[in-house]
């Protein structure tokens, strides 16, 4: 499933670029995201819970940041998690991008490209779908305000 969502946020591109790649301080902006560790090495670990449909996912997992470039201010990302309990599990490959637009904004573009495995699959792509629409939704949104409160 491919989904992508833009918003500005209200920095400089090199203060935008900073604060994106500050994974344990920007992870929480995404909605039942807790629990995130630096292991080092551009990897991250860490817990999120979300509602699908009738299911209630505890998903556990780990973020790695692939490939960064801090010129082009593009980074690639990969997620894996799993839900024990509920035998599923996602792999996201993403492609965080950052473009300047007025003086002291940026626009950040998030594309997103998941497969899920296991019962989750089972949900079906439209429940799933509108889930992830609105966990990147208010993502964004959220990154906005942790970035316009400094």
């Amino acid at each position: 499933m491919r989904l992508e969502n833009k918003c500005v946020l209200p920095l400089e591109p090199a203060a935008a670029w900073e604060l994106l790649l500050d994974l344990p301080r920007v992870a929480p902006c995404i909605p039942g995201v807790s629990e995130v560790t630096d292991e080092g090495n551009g990897r991250f670990a860490g817990r999120m819970q979300a509602q699908a449909g009738p299911l209630r996912v505890n998903l556990a997992g780990t973020v790695r940041i692939v490939s960064q470039d801090a010129a082009k201010r593009e980074a690639q990302l990969t997620l894996e998690a799993a839900d024990r309990r509920l035998g599923g599990s996602a792999r996201t490959n993403m492609t965080l991008r950052l473009a300047a637009t007025a003086a002291g904004e940026t626009e950040l573009t998030i594309s997103a490209d998941t497969n899920f495995g296991g019962r989750l699959a089972t949900l079906g792509q439209p429940i799933i779908r509108r889930k992830a629409a609105a966990t990147l939704e208010e993502f964004a949104r959220n990154l906005g305000e942790l970035a316009a409160a400094g």
